[in-house]
């Protein structure tokens, strides 16, 4: 295996394209959202907005569950794959039993954990809801293996667009919390509904655009993904752990200052995602054909990324938020500034995440996202007490960059990642020689067409 190989292996002009159309359309729709999230939160105050995003973290634990960690291994399958209709049929088939699960496990959770609080549980109710709904989100999948990335990114913008626009026309008509939570219902009935029409278009064939439930398919996906399932399960609990614990531990105003900082740490966790995401495929043929999968630049694409989008986020939260929401949230722009270097741990650990399924790995990453959980649970119960919601951040920040990063030497098998991640914290020489390789290639390949 060439763990030296340059980004050159990885990098072609349909994979900048890829991630240059995705980067474009989480900017924009996770800002959209991030924008209405800020004017909602003016809106209703740090108490009711914790509240809202209380429900939201509760079902996002069990969100993760229902997702199965299908969506590398399927998309590795479908990338080799030229009848994908077998495997998409039967992933939404597992994602509808699982959603339903999950969302009635939300439920119960929120039953036991605030049952005196009526509001909290009817919020978490309904925002469960649209867990089971969202099964056909697994045709991502599809196009993530072929680097098609408009369609999806557009599906994903109408839906989002008219997702905020019911948010705010609820706020501006009076309807409250209660009609906030069956928006996020909308939204994930509106994306699921635009994914399958994308799918039916483009998909290369008439026969492969059929999605074929079969029970032997659903077997042999759960057995592929379960190390991708727990891993997705225990990254998305302490991912939303911060909220839920924070509700528990702290005040409904705490937990809305935090959530403020959070979803503006979360459209910045998606640029670093999105670059791997679009070089996975590229990573897996290289695999399947001769070994070569370049994991250096897998680290060094997304450390430098994460990274850069990191200064660029605080210096923007901390001269635009105090304009925009005025002395209630003054104390988010201090989280933000301590929250937002837990992305260099997300790029770190998604980079990583895809070199083991790459490379027969993926057994590991359950432990190693499990490592993070019980990290994340200690170091917020120690420090959300005396510090709120700087605490709960800092928690996060440490814990990610834990189970991102350090969490790899402490396994023989990823010790190779590990010194990979340690050389990737200065990756500027490597990627600027290799850019300039790629261009002479690609300057090569155009002179040997003429």
């Amino acid at each position: 295996m060439n763990l030296e190989a340059p980004a050159g292996k990885l990098i072609s002009r349909r994979s900048i394209v890829g991630s240059s159309i995705l980067v474009a359309e989480n900017v924009l729709r996770l800002g959209l959202v991030a924008g209405v999230s800020m004017w909602i939160a003016h809106q209703l105050g740090p108490a009711d907005f914790g509240l809202l995003n209380y429900a939201s973290a509760m079902v996002g634990v069990f969100w993760a569950a229902a997702l199965l960690g299908l969506d590398t291994p399927l998309t590795a399958r479908l990338a080799l794959s030229r009848q994908p209709g077998l495997a998409l049929g039967s992933a939404v088939a597992l994602r509808v039993a699982t959603g339903t699960l999950g969302g009635a496990v939300a439920l119960v959770a929120a039953l036991l954990l605030r049952g005196d609080e009526r509001d909290a549980v009817l919020l978490t109710a309904i925002v469960a809801l649209a867990v089971p709904l969202s099964a056909p989100f697994v045709v991502d999948a599809w196009f993530k293996a072929h680097n098609d990335a408009m369609p999806p990114a557009l599906a994903r913008l109408v839906a989002t667009l008219l997702s905020c626009a019911a948010k705010v026309g609820c706020l501006l008509l009076g309807g409250g919390l209660v009609a906030l939570a069956w928006t996020v219902v909308l939204e994930s009935l509106l994306v699921a509904a635009a994914l399958l029409v994308a799918y039916r278009v483009r998909a290369p064939r008439i026969a492969a655009t059929l999605l074929v439930v079969q029970r032997r398919e659903m077997v042999k996906l759960l057995f592929e993904s379960w190390p991708f399932l727990l891993s997705a399960l225990a990254v998305a609990a302490y991912m939303k752990l911060d909220v839920v614990m924070l509700g528990v531990l702290s005040t409904n105003e705490q937990t809305g200052l935090y959530s403020l900082s959070q979803k503006l740490a979360e459209v910045l966790y998606f640029i670093p995602v999105i670059v791997v995401d679009v070089l996975f495929p590229q990573l897996v043929r290289h695999q399947a054909q001769d070994g070569a999968t370049a994991p250096q630049a897998f680290f060094d694409l997304s450390f430098a990324v994460a990274l850069l989008a990191t200064l660029l986020a605080i210096a923007a939260v901390a001269v635009a938020l105090p304009t925009l929401f005025g002395e209630p949230y003054q104390p988010t722009v201090g989280i933000f500034v301590v929250h937002a270097w837990a992305c260099l741990g997300v790029a770190l650990g998604h980079a990583r995440f895809k070199w083991m399924a790459a490379t027969g790995r993926q057994a590991l990453a359950p432990w190693v996202a499990l490592l993070g959980l019980v990290l994340a649970m200690a170091l917020h119960t120690l420090l959300i007490p005396g510090y709120g919601a700087t605490g709960a951040a800092a928690a996060t920040v440490v814990a990610f960059l834990v189970s991102g990063w350090l969490a790899s030497y402490l396994f023989p098998s990823l010790r190779p990642a590990a010194r990979m991640q340690t050389r990737a914290l200065w990756p500027w020489g490597r990627l600027w020689r290799d850019w300039r390789h790629w261009r002479e290639d690609a300057a090569s390949t155009k002179v040997v067409k003429r």
